[in-house]
């Protein structure tokens, strides 16, 4: 029988050998690779993280110094402004904290994040209830309800600051490099402005700020005759005769309430006891703004002496300005 190599131990044993090395070398190549694979995913995992807790950082950052700025200037604000910006930061803080809830930390970055979700959510509520209190208090400063929310509201807000430092702290270490920059500081309650930062304080100052207390006043700016007055008689101003006079009244929100539904009514009253009424609506007028309405074809007659009367409702903080009257003669001569 002849004999065969391969039942030779010395060789079974040396191609165990070259078996086991080989094997060796490939379980060193996979387990390099996956390695490289897994730090690589770790690094894109931080990353992604990174970008969304800055950007909700950079978001909540500008809100803070809008809010501070806010309540430090406080007297520099309209009313409109004031309002606006409450809205504005509502919107933003809750967007923020939204904006946070789908971040995947990695797990060293684990205690970080539930620090910045601790100071979003804070942020969020906080500024939900402050923006509540002030809206109140600027038009009733003595409104406990309204205090009390305000005050709720702050120290909320303080939480979220306080869990952001702790946030910072954790992310001390971590290369942030990749970002469009350093994780900014934010404090929408500030330790060098934190006597500002009172309900009761911040209720005094909407009080007496000029812009802020809330004004309700419409008036009659001005009314003009079309065609106007071409002369005097009597002391009188004297129109011509036309075939379509018309009368067109300046109406104004004095104030810093936006106001609906308001009814402006015009009164033409002759010598010789006849009356003629009619009214148009305005849909609305936001604070500090004014619009001009038209009464056409009034019904006048050449010699006799008018009084016109443009009014609006009565009932506002400036009942002075609520109507306009003029006296005119209609030319007799044609």
């Amino acid at each position: 029988m002849a004999y065969s190599p391969s039942l030779n131990p010395t060789a079974r044993r040396r191609r165990r050998r070259r078996n086991l090395i080989a094997f060796s070398i490939i379980a060193v190549v996979v387990g390099v690779a996956y390695g490289v694979t897994q730090a690589a995913g770790n690094r894109e995992l931080t990353r992604s993280y990174l970008d969304a807790a800055f950007h909700v950082a950079s978001g909540d950052a500008d809100a803070a110094g809008l809010f501070v700025n806010m309540v430090v200037n406080l007297e520099d604000y309209s009313r409109a402004a004031l309002l606006a910006n409450l809205t504005d930061l509502e919107a933003t803080t809750d967007e923020m904290a939204s904006a946070l809830d789908p971040a995947e930390p990695p797990a060293e970055l684990l205690k970080a994040h539930q620090f910045l979700q601790i100071a979003a959510s804070s942020w969020r509520s906080g500024m939900s209830a402050a923006a509540t209190g002030l809206t109140a208090l600027s038009s009733n400063p003595l409104d406990e309800d309204a205090a009390a929310s305000l005050t709720r509201g702050l120290v909320d807000l303080r939480v979220g600051d306080r869990a952001y430092a702790g946030f910072l702290s954790e992310i001390a270490d971590v290369d942030t490099t990749m970002l469009g920059g350093e994780f900014p500081g934010i404090s929408f309650v500030p330790a060098a402005s934190a006597d500002f930062f009172d309900a009761r304080e911040l209720a005094r100052r909407m009080f007496i700020a000029p812009g802020i207390t809330p004004v309700d006043d419409i008036a009659v700016a001005d009314i003009n005759l079309e065609p106007g007055p071409v002369g005097e008689r009597d002391g009188l101003p004297v129109v011509p005769v036309s075939a379509d006079q018309s009368v067109t009244a300046t109406v104004s929100n004095r104030g810093n309430l936006g106001v609906t539904g308001i009814t402006v009514g015009l009164r033409l009253l002759s010598n010789t006891g006849d009356l003629y009424e009619a009214s148009q609506d305005i849909a609305g007028l936001e604070g500090g703004a004014k619009t001009s309405i038209t009464f056409d074809a009034l019904p006048v007659t050449p010699g006799s002496i008018y009084e016109v009367t443009v009014s609006v409702p009565g009932g506002d903080d400036d009942p002075d300005n609520d109507s306009i009257a003029f006296r005119f003669i209609v030319n007799p001569d044609t």
